[in-house]
């Protein structure tokens, strides 16, 4: 069984829809987890409920007790956390007005755009044939900028759509560079890549599928850039500077 309603609700309301460990706002991304397992006769009570984010209620489901890695929270441990959230949440304190959470996600959006403009890396991406056919290393560039910047703690979106998909445009925009870096080698001209022409007559298998791994990575990140932009222009209200990516276009 799951909780009832009224004790779902209850939950959701105290923890204003965030994560009682990692105090993320999650809006619908939300789970109400038993903190005692009902198979383990953890009851359906509010006492007994504690809202975690998706990622945190995997690593609740996840772990191994015949295998120990790491260290799992106890019952106890997830009530101060939850009840400690609760309180915050009742007195006003740790949470951001949706004002402040525009405001700070329009500047992570804005540094976004500055590093991934439509018209630079990933527009090349887009449109380029990898089959055989030389390219520029350099052409490349925002990606790898893209990605170093995600290593900020602070370049992440507060609110939970956005943010989910800042995150699948980097795993995205990761599997294609890996791919770049791994399956593809410097021609004799210098600054280009390419994956190996001889492939085609010599490993057509290999060719096919590093090709069309190619591909098929750069699609998914430009469509994922391509919901992420539409997205932020409703919740944010922002379309980015054209005069800015152009300027950043003519650079390439």
């Amino acid at each position: 069984m799951s909780f009832p309603n009224n004790v779902r609700e209850d939950a959701l309301v105290a923890s204003a829809r965030h994560c009682c460990l990692c105090h993320k706002f999650c809006g619908i991304k939300i789970e109400v987890h038993h903190i005692r397992l009902e198979s383990e006769g953890g009851t359906n009570t509010f006492d007994n409920a504690i809202p975690l984010c998706f990622d945190c209620h995997a690593d609740m489901r996840s772990y191994d007790k015949q295998h120990p890695k790491g260290t799992k929270y106890t019952e106890t441990e997830l009530k101060r956390h939850r009840d400690s959230w609760y309180k915050k949440v009742l007195d006003g304190i740790g949470l951001a007005r949706p004002a402040e959470i525009v405001e700070t996600d329009k500047k992570v959006y804005n540094r976004l755009m500055e590093l991934l403009p439509w018209n630079g890396s990933l527009h090349f991406i887009r449109h380029n044939n990898f089959a055989g056919f030389s390219f520029e290393t350099a052409r490349l560039d925002d990606l790898y900028e893209f990605m170093h910047e995600c290593e900020n703690p602070a370049f992440e979106f507060i609110d939970a759509d956005l943010e989910g998909l800042r995150s699948g445009l980097l795993q995205a925009i990761s599997e294609f560079t890996k791919t770049v870096a791994f399956q593809t080698f410097p021609t004799h001209n210098v600054g280009r890549n390419a994956v190996p022409e001889e492939w085609e007559y010599e490993q057509p298998d290999r060719f096919e599928r590093v090709v069309n791994l190619l591909h098929d990575t750069a699609r998914e990140s430009c469509e994922t850039y391509d919901a992420l932009v539409k997205l932020a222009t409703r919740k944010l209200g922002i379309i980015p500077d054209s005069a800015q990516q152009k300027n950043r276009g003519d650079r390439e």
